[in-house]
């Protein structure tokens, strides 16, 4: 089946590409940073004049940018500031995959979030991720015309956006091409990418990351992930694997062996902690610590402050190497350092050079909104072509 007659028979409407680099360049650039006027843009994208003038002129006809309101200058032309059409521009789908949950948003170009759904995720099989997928996706693709492309994100390596190499939380020890198989299914491009890069992206072109060249990201949850963007890059490392891991070493155990992130802050570890403080009963879990927090009681809350100390150890040893402006921290376990959020600055105070101490410390909320919006943030990137990474 060829990919028109995929696309209408999956109802799909087909959105146009952007076109050539230089169209690329401009759009993206409008896209992120705002309206700019042709002069400017050809100051920044060091493109010639003519160029900057033929591509916004073949832009604005295709409806993908449109005129502001023209700014007079004390001397010279005025300024005729041009932006992206957004509310008449591509959408996004972005996917955040959990181990029981599929978090499902529809997107502006700009990446800002038009509609949620949440579907419970019965199987970890490649086949029941599949299918869990696909009935949020088909019902957006139903409702929503414009769409033009989805990305997916969960925990686990993958490569070139298209391969899960593995997925610990799912079960999944071999490669799996989740981006073909997608596609072959919906008729729209796909891109994969890990959940921790992908919010990161995400906060970096379009969230609270926009404010800074450089800062640093730290979730806890189920795992414990940390995110950096120095200087306006998102660093991912030679493998790809750049804070995936969770093993910053933050301490020692009692045998005076290493103690790593992962191994005090996840789910798992702070729930395994709590219970053998006796905050928890050996059948609770962390939904009843989040209650037992949210009510102040003395013991739990000492459980949120343990954690609070170990990972501002975590960030004040990222601190130290990326100089970063801000940290923000996430995670389905965030509200956890919230509540004890005097001892995390303490803490983080206490372990920085002094010149390093205005560092910003920002929160997002616990819930999965701002890591589905990432996964369309990716798909987004690949419509205004940033290159993937090769390996």
């Amino acid at each position: 089946m060829s990919g028109s007659d995929e696309q209408e028979s999956t109802g799909v409407s087909a959105v146009a590409d952007l076109g050539s680099d230089s169209m690329r360049s401009v759009y993206r650039d409008l896209l992120r940073f705002g309206p700019r006027s042709r002069s400017e843009l050809t100051k920044r994208l060091g493109l010639s004049a003519p160029t900057v003038t033929r591509v916004t002129r073949d832009l604005l006809e295709a409806d993908r940018l449109h005129p502001l309101t023209a700014v007079v200058r004390p001397k010279g032309r005025p300024h005729e500031p041009l932006d992206i059409v957004e509310n008449r521009g591509p959408l996004f789908i972005g996917v955040k995959v959990t181990a029981d949950e599929v978090h499902t948003v529809v997107t502006t170009v700009r990446g800002n979030t038009l509609e949620e759904l949440v579907l419970p995720l019965t199987g970890t099989t490649v086949d029941e991720l599949l299918e869990a997928m696909l009935a949020p996706v088909e019902a957006i693709i139903e409702a929503h015309p414009r769409l033009a492309g989805i990305g997916v994100s969960l925990g686990g390596l993958v490569a070139r956006r298209r391969t899960v190499v593995n997925a610990h939380l799912l079960g999944w020890q071999q490669p799996v091409e989740l981006a073909a198989l997608l596609e072959a299914r919906v008729g729209l491009p796909v891109v994969v990418e890990n959940d921790l890069v992908a919010m990161v992206n995400g906060l970096h072109w379009f969230g609270i990351g926009r404010s800074y060249d450089s800062f640093a990201v730290l979730t806890v949850g189920a795992g414990v992930g940390i995110g950096t963007v120095i200087d306006g890059r998102v660093l991912e490392g030679r493998n790809h694997m750049a804070g995936l891991t969770g093993r910053v070493v933050v301490g020692q155990d009692p045998q005076g062996s290493p103690l790593a992130i992962r191994d005090v802050a996840s789910t798992d570890a702070v729930v395994a902690r709590a219970q053998e403080q006796g905050v928890l009963e050996p059948d609770q879990g962390i939904e009843e610590l989040r209650a037992l927090v949210r009510e102040q009681e003395p013991a739990a809350l000492e459980v949120a402050q343990d954690l609070a100390r170990m990972v501002a150890l975590a960030a004040a040893g990222l601190v130290a190497v990326v100089d970063p402006e801000a940290i923000v921290l996430g995670g389905e376990n965030v509200d956890l350092l919230k509540a004890a959020r005097p001892v995390f600055e303490q803490t983080l105070r206490e372990t920085t050079a002094r010149g390093q101490r205005d560092l910003v410390v920002r929160t997002l909320s616990g819930d999965f909104d701002e890591w589905a919006r990432g996964a369309a943030v990716i798909a987004i990137q690949e419509f205004v072509g940033v290159a993937p990474r090769t390996t």
